[in-house]
Formats: structure tokens, C-alpha cells, sequence
């Protein structure tokens, strides 16, 4: 309580945190090696961003943090910190080589750096004693030791080390060692069996999942929309579905099928998308509805693992949208959300499944599209947190698009076995369900192994 009131009386930090939060900044102003693994959506970024201004502000001996974040985070980090903890000083790293070097050297309290910067700056740039704490975001980046980024992140001096990943490492021995070796900050873990590296884990890990914390976070309401292609799509459908086991075959390379399968997969969702000619779509019919029924407050987010179904939605939806895609650079992926956030145009966010992943905090958004489905149920959980975020009071309504009488059926139906099987998807989004085998492929297709084998002519040959 003590550490409450003086955040919200002295710092300027605002009153909204939840109780499971001020639980997180205890957590980590108490302990010097501690590794923060909430799920997604739970505010990570700023219970640290709390914990460091109530360090730096007691007489703690921290003088100087690092944070270390992805680069499409950055931003992202410096925002949350001027919210939650406006008493802060913190900048960006940025420029070349010379440049950023001055920011090193220059007495500022919180710098935050991206992965790659560290690695090129780690080792030559960054004087022994400058930073007392380093702030590892997406801490899995180093879970290989032998990396030139882990090895620079291992290396950074330190007397206080957090880390912060919704996936901790828990699986593979050697990835364990590495994230326990930077908490520790005292150089390589000793040689233990797995579940004793477990043990050391948990007594640095405080990790929380929305299921536990549910009084406090308002629901996310699941939708699927079930439709009927056009005319057009049908005929275009149709014909690909009639002549898949020909198509192939026709492109299967040195008798491998998985990626002939994966390509007329790709064509049957996309014509589920749109027409070839890009003009003609059920799926974008139904979003115009969906628009005007949320109302003009309402802001939607609208994901699709397709930039080109994007770029068509974003010409003919009659509606002022944004489009933010991997392929983006920064600056502009960090417009169009601003854009976004402001509550103007647009209203529709147009957002590249890839792309959505991570780094992405929208949660503005009244509703999510799920415009087609991706192969693994974590992605799109991980897309769906974007706007389940903790600053929220409503619900979070999530319409998934599904046509009828397709192979969205059929995926739609391998994806909740997945999620059945796998029920922690974000856990299991390292390790399960990257992309369907190719009997799921198969399966999806409705083909057999005789159907991949060409038939004999009346030779024999």
C-alpha cells in the first residue's frame, strides 16, 4: 500500500491500475532478478514502467535503466512510460553509430534501445558501469546463447536484471539456463537437471493469466458469422475445387506435396476473400453491414493474413480505414495506429495478421474482424489481445468470418482441435501448431494419397 500511495501522490501515476497489477510492481521493485510472464493484454510494459519510477525515485541505487525491446516496441515503450509514469525521463536510441554512443553516455535515466541495436552496440559502445538495471521486453529473443543478441544482452552490465515474456521458456534446458543466467547477472548457470532449473525459474517468475484475473477484465464475446459466396466467387471456387488434385500435381516439386498443397490452399481462401479480379466480395459485403450496425463510434479492427485482401478492402469499403502491415516501415505502421487511437478517421483499421502479433496496443477497438483464419489459433489469440487490453471497460465483441460449404469449414474445424488440444495458446504458440502437417492438408482438401499419383496411360507407363 505504502508503494501505491506514493505512485498515485508523488509520481503522477494514474489511479487506474488493477489490483493484480500493484502486485506486479511490488514483484518487481522487491526483486532484483525477476522475470515478469503475465499473458498478453495484462500490462506488462506498464507494471515496469510503475516499478522503475518508484526505484529510480527512492533512494534504491538505481540511477540508470536499459530497456531492450523489439524494435516495433520502442515506440510503444516510450508512450506507456509518459502515461504511467510521467515523472521519467526516457528517450529513444536512435541514429548512427556515433550517435548513439552520445546517448549512452549522456546521463539519462531510462534509455530504450531495440534488440538490434544492442547487438551491434553491446559489446564496443556501452562503457562498463552504465546502466545499474536492463529490461529485457519479448525476453525470448535470447533464448539462443549463442546468438550475437543474447550474447550482447548477457554481457551488458548490470546489478539488477527483469525480464518480461508472455511465453517463458519452460521446455528446453538450454533456453532456461540462458534467461536464468541474465536475471542472475552473475555470469554462466551451473550445470542442473531441467526440473531444478524449473524450481530456480518460478522462485523469479510471477506469472498471471486472464482466466485468473477475470473479475477484473471485461469479456472478450466470440461471433462467427457464417456466409454464402458470390455468384462470381462460387464459379471461381468451384472451378479450383474440381481440379485440385490435377493442380497438385502440376506444381508439386521433385515429388514433395506440401507446398502444392499450401498453394492451392492459398488460392481456394483467397477466392473466399474476393474474386480474381479483386472486386467482388460476400465476406466485404458483410463488413459493410457490420459498420454501420456498430455505429459511427465504433472502431474496428480488421485482420486478415492476406496484405493484398487488405489493400482491396481498403479501396472499396467506402470508409475511411488504415492499413498497418510487417511490411510497413515503423513510422508509418506507428501513424496509422495513432491515427487510430485519436478516435477520428479512421474507423477501420486494416492490420496484417503477421503483422499483429506483437507490438501492436489498440485497445480503442470496439470490435475484431477476423476477415479469414490463420493456421494457428495463437496467432490469432495474439492478434485478438491487441484490443483485450487492461485499460478497457467494455467488451470486446470478435466476429470471425466463416463461408459455408468451403475449406474454411474445414479449417475452422482443425483449428478447435488445436485449441482443444493445446488449451494455453498462448503457451503453446512456440511449440504447437506453427502450420498444418500434410495430412491436415489433405484432410482440409478433401484428397487422398491416390490422388496425388498420377494416373497410368494404356501403356502402362
Amino acid at each position: 500500500m505504502a508503494l501505491r500511495r506514493m505512485a498515485e501522490d508523488e509520481l503522477g501515476v494514474p489511479s487506474r491500475l488493477r489490483d493484480y497489477q500493484w502486485e506486479g510492481v511490488a514483484f518487481l521493485y522487491r526483486t532484483p532478478g525477476a522475470l515478469l510472464a503475465d499473458e498478453m493484454g495484462l500490462g506488462k510494459t506498464v507494471q515496469a514502467a510503475v516499478a522503475l519510477a518508484l526505484l529510480l525515485r527512492r533512494d534504491s541505487g538505481i540511477r540508470r535503466v536499459l530497456i531492450v525491446a523489439p524494435a516495433s516496441l520502442t515506440t510503444n515503450w516510450l508512450r506507456e512510460i509518459n502515461v504511467w509514469a510521467p515523472s521519467l525521463t526516457a528517450r529513444r536510441v536512435q541514429g548512427r553509430a556515433s550517435d548513439r554512443e552520445a546517448y549512452y553516455l549522456l546521463p539519462i535515466p531510462v534509455l530504450i534501445a531495440s534488440y538490434e541495436q544492442i547487438r551491434q552496440d553491446g559489446l564496443d559502445r556501452i562503457p562498463s558501469g552504465t546502466f545499474d538495471l536492463v529490461v529485457l521486453d519479448e525476453a525470448q529473443r535470447i533464448k539462443n546463447r549463442n546468438s550475437a543478441t543474447a550474447l550482447a544482452c548477457l554481457l551488458l552490465p548490470r546489478t539488477r536484471a527483469w525480464a518480461l515474456s508472455a511465453t517463458p521458456l519452460e521446455n528446453d534446458e538450454a533456453e532456461l539456463r540462458t534467461l536464468l543466467e541474465f536475471l542472475k547477472s552473475e555470469g554462466p548457470v551451473r550445470r542442473v537437471h531441467g526440473g531444478e532449473l524449473s524450481r530456480d525459474l518460478d522462485r523469479l517468475m510471477l506469472r498471471r493469466r486472464k482466466t485468473a484475473v477475470r473479475a477484473e477484465l471485461p469479456p472478450v464475446l466470440i461471433q462467427d458469422l457464417p456466409m454464402d459466396l458470390s455468384a462470381e466467387q462460387r464459379a471461381e471456387y468451384d472451378e479450383l475445387w474440381t481440379t485440385r488434385s490435377g493442380l497438385v500435381r502440376q506444381h508439386r516439386e521433385d515429388g514433395e506435396d506440401t507446398a502444392a498443397l499450401l498453394g492451392l490452399l492459398t488460392r481456394l481462401k483467397l477466392r473466399c476473400n474476393f474474386d480474381s479480379s479483386m472486386s467482388v466480395s460476400s465476406k466485404l459485403d458483410a463488413l459493410r453491414v457490420l459498420c454501420d450496425a456498430a455505429g459511427p463510434s465504433a472502431r474496428l479492427l480488421v485482420f486478415s493474413q492476406f496484405v493484398k485482401t487488405l489493400e482491396a478492402i481498403s479501396v472499396r469499403l467506402d470508409l475511411a480505414t488504415g492499413l498497418v502491415t510487417g511490411s510497413m516501415p515503423l513510422a508509418e505502421r506507428e501513424a496509422a495506429m495513432d491515427r487510430f487511437r485519436r478516435g477520428r478517421a479512421p474507423r477501420v483499421l486494416l492490420v496484417s495478421l503477421r503483422a499483429g502479433g506483437v507490438g501492436l496496443n489498440l485497445g480503442e477497438a470496439s470490435h475484431v474482424v477476423l476477415f479469414d483464419r490463420w493456421w494457428n489459433p495463437a496467432v490469432e489469440m495474439q492478434a485478438i489481445f491487441r484490443a483485450h487490453r487492461f485499460e478497457r471497460e467494455e467488451p470486446l465483441h470478435v466476429i470471425r468470418f466463416l463461408v459455408q460449404d468451403s475449406i474454411e469449414e474445414r479449417i475452422a474445424s482443425i483449428l478447435e482441435q488445436k485449441a482443444r488440444l493445446f488449451e494455453d495458446v498462448v503457451e503453446s504458440s512456440g511449440m504447437a501448431g506453427k502450420a498444418f502437417t500434410k495430412q491436415e492438408l489433405m484432410s482440409i482438401l478433401g484428397l487422398s494419397a491416390g490422388d496425388l499419383t498420377p494416373a497410368l496411360d494404356e501403356s502402362g507407363e
